[in-house]
Formats: structure tokens, C-alpha cells, sequence
């Protein structure tokens, strides 16, 4: 039980850093449309999925130092390896590092999770990728929330704040 808390905090804590990183706009003399995009660190993450493992695969773009990657589930997805198969490392621009994870997969689809921090130019960063295990169940299937457009033409899902699913 409290590995499992232990989990569910770090992953609220990932998601909390990645979530305050300042936006970036398109220059305003820029030819394309102003878009914001999150700040999130120079770094490329692939899985290859098989039956209960991943080989996950991350290419650094830019230097940097106390890397710390982290691996864990969501929607059932229990990761059965290291949770943090890379602490402290540091890498060199253009560097690769692979790893493998063993899981059990959640019911129906479930996903697994690699977010990456470090300091990167000096500046610490982090990014998260999701990876889909599983063929979404019926229940999964069934949407949640409705969906308005505002005033720019932007489709937006309202989703319940107390937890209904209905």
C-alpha cells in the first residue's frame, strides 16, 4: 500500500512540475499562428511493446545532467522492474539510453508512463510519454463529459470535477 501511494505521489509530483513549466508563443513578426506550446525537456522517448515488457528508448537533443527517469502505470498498469532505471546520469547531446520494463497490464486499455527530468543548458526540464497497452474495454469506450466549442471555434470536453462518470 505504500508503494502504491509512494507512486501515486511522484506521479502528481511529475505531473504538477511539468504542468507549471512556463509556455512558449510564436514570435509576434512570426509568419505562423501564435500557438503555445509547454516548455518540456529536448528529449525524444520510444517504446517497443511486447507481451508484459517494453524495450523504452530515450534520445537526448540537447546535454544534461542529473537525469532522472521514472516508469510506472496508469489504469491498472503495474510496473513490476525498477521504477527508476536512470538517477543522477548525465548525457552528452545526441546520447541514447535503453532500458527494458516488465508489467502487468490493467483491464482493458492501461498505460505506461516515462517522464524524464534533468537539468538541461542549465535549466531543469521534464517530459512525460504515455504508451497504450491493451484494446480499450466497453466501459473505457463509453465517452465522459461533454463537449462545447468557444468562442475561437476551440472544442473543449467539460469533465466532472467530483469524480461521476456520468
Amino acid at each position: 500500500m505504500k508503494r502504491m501511494a509512494l507512486a501515486v505521489f511522484s506521479s502528481l509530483l511529475t505531473l504538477l512540475s511539468v504542468a507549471c513549466t512556463p509556455t512558449a508563443k510564436a514570435a509576434p513578426n512570426s509568419s505562423g499562428p501564435a500557438e503555445s506550446a509547454k516548455v518540456s525537456a529536448p528529449v525524444a522517448v520510444e517504446a517497443q511493446l511486447g507481451d508484459g515488457q517494453a524495450h523504452v528508448t530515450v534520445r537526448f537533443t540537447a546535454p544534461a545532467s542529473d537525469v532522472k527517469i521514472n516508469v510506472h502505470g496508469v489504469d491498472g498498469l503495474v510496473v513490476k522492474s525498477a521504477g527508476t532505471p536512470v538517477d543522477g546520469s548525465a548525457f552528452t547531446e545526441g546520447s541514447v539510453t535503453s532500458f527494458d520494463v516488465a508489467f502487468t497490464p490493467g483491464p482493458g486499455r492501461s498505460h505506461l508512463v516515462v517522464a524524464v527530468n534533468g537539468s538541461f543548458r542549465g535549466a531543469q526540464r521534464s517530459s512525460v510519454s504515455s504508451f497504450a497497452v491493451g484494446t480499450p474495454s466497453p466501459e473505457q469506450q463509453q465517452s465522459v463529459g461533454n463537449v462545447v466549442t468557444d468562442d475561437q471555434g476551440q472544442r473543449i470536453k467539460i469533465m466532472p470535477a467530483n469524480g461521476d462518470t456520468k
